[in-house]
């Protein structure tokens, strides 16, 4: 990845709980209950990329 990615900093996850469903309420979860910098629906809930920075977390919700 890139050496900017949030994955590489320690940054960032991508998760899955087994099914989009499982995925789906995951991601409502973190959306609703969590602080983050992104959150994103991967391929229709594949699964889930979370991001979260120090400092200023932009809640930036997308789907990919």
């Amino acid at each position: 990845g890139a050496t900017s990615s949030q994955h590489r900093l320690g940054q960032a996850a991508d998760i899955t709980v087994g099914s989009k469903e499982g995925n789906r309420r995951l991601f409502e979860i973190i959306r609703k209950e969590l602080s983050f910098d992104q959150l994103i629906d991967e391929k229709d809930f594949s699964w889930v990329h979370v991001s979260f920075r120090k400092g200023k977390n932009r809640k930036q919700v997308l789907k990919l």
